[in-house]
């Protein structure tokens, strides 16, 4: 067995899908910190943001296709990067997860955010491992296999969370599982995680 699956055979995880946020620009998300076992991520699916690094470095641009996970769980906070004071979100809930959206109407903004749970003391292990901010590039613009699988992966969850479809949690909770795989997976494959 190879040593990724190994690593899900010993530490289950978890993945949600908590929100699918849909925004003009100027918006703002300021987000966490979550539960202590838990790993949040975000999946740009159309538009970009920026991601200010909770240490004080240099914020982090992300674009479609970018999965961010930030395996330290700090408080987050992304914009659009237009220094507009941001237009207030409102969440609706949808069947199987909640929908976050404003009323701007500049760049838009479609970006998927949940979490994966790792059972204790499995998320410690895996946090002194990680980096505090790992992004994968997907997308068959990568020229990887692995990409092209993650993008079609993301894809599939674009489609799910734009309906409420019957099984709709379990497929995106099941996939966002899946997501976590993939995430690791590229990210030992690439120089640029």
């Amino acid at each position: 067995m190879d040593w990724l699956s190994q690593l899900f055979e010993m530490m289950p995880v978890r993945g949600r899908l908590d929100l699918r946020c849909n925004y003009g620009a100027p918006w703002r998300i300021d987000q966490g910190p979550g539960e202590a076992n838990e790993i949040p991520y975000h999946a740009v699916l159309a538009g970009s943001a920026l991601l200010e690094d909770p240490a004080g470095g240099r914020p982090l641009q992300l674009k479609p296709g970018d999965i961010l996970l930030l395996p330290g769980n700090p408080r987050h906070i992304m914009h659009d990067d237009s220094g507009a004071a941001p237009l207030p979100a409102r969440n609706r809930a949808a069947l199987n997860f909640t929908i976050s959206e404003n009323l701007g109407s500049d760049e838009r903004l479609d970006l998927l955010c949940g979490h994966f749970a790792v059972a204790p003391p499995h998320d410690r292990l895996l946090r002194s491992y990680l980096p505090p901010r790992l992004v994968v590039h997907a997308g068959t613009h990568a020229g990887k296999e692995t990409a092209a699988q993650l993008a079609g992966l993301v894809a599939l969850m674009r489609s799910e969370s734009a309906d409420d479809h019957l099984g709709g949690r379990a497929m995106l909770n099941a996939l966002s599982t899946a997501m976590f795989a993939l995430v690791l997976r590229l990210a030992s494959e690439t120089q640029d995680a």
